[in-house]
């Protein structure tokens, strides 16, 4: 379907300030960003710090979860294991699946994998549904001026 919008204000997917500006898509039911990272979001020596990528795969998690069910959710808990370095300067695509819901609880997985497919870093995510976040206050904030009509269409459609 194509891009999906941005909370305006988050450091990883907004598109203003000093962060990522990650450009997060959902294609035949897959959510992804390809990205490269800038040096200064490294912690050693061209290697990107390690509560970047953790970040990277909290954001594509929360949006895994909003592509797939329209709920609005936070992170209660997560996990990231580290299996090779991820490198500034060099393009990688982070993924996410939604794995189970059960009794409140969203379970999703994202792996971000270097060009030559291996996984540099995979994260599994808990999730509750947020309390007190009105759909349509929170569509206020989004940015839609990438996004297709069907896509703003289908993300502003009722929960499923």
């Amino acid at each position: 379907m194509g891009r999906l919008p941005c909370y305006r204000e988050c450091f990883f997917c907004g598109p203003e300030g000093d962060g990522l500006k990650m450009k997060i898509e959902l294609v035949e039911g897959v959510v992804f960003c390809d990205f490269t990272l800038e040096a200064r979001f490294q912690g050693w020596e061209d290697v990107a710090h390690a509560g970047i990528v953790t970040g990277i795969i909290d954001e594509v998690m929360w949006w895994t979860i909003f592509a797939e069910t329209r709920k609005l959710t936070l992170t209660r808990k997560l996990d990231t294991e580290f299996l090779r370095p991820v490198y500034c300067g060099k393009p990688y695509r982070v993924q996410g699946t939604l794995v189970r819901q059960e009794h409140g609880n969203i379970h999703v997985e994202a792996a971000i994998a270097g060009e030559d497919g291996k996984a540099a870093a995979r994260g599994h995510g808990l999730f509750r549904v947020a309390r007190n976040i009105a759909p349509s206050e929170f569509a206020t904030k989004l940015d839609f001026s990438h996004v297709s009509q069907e896509m703003k269409a289908m993300l502003l459609s009722e929960s499923t």
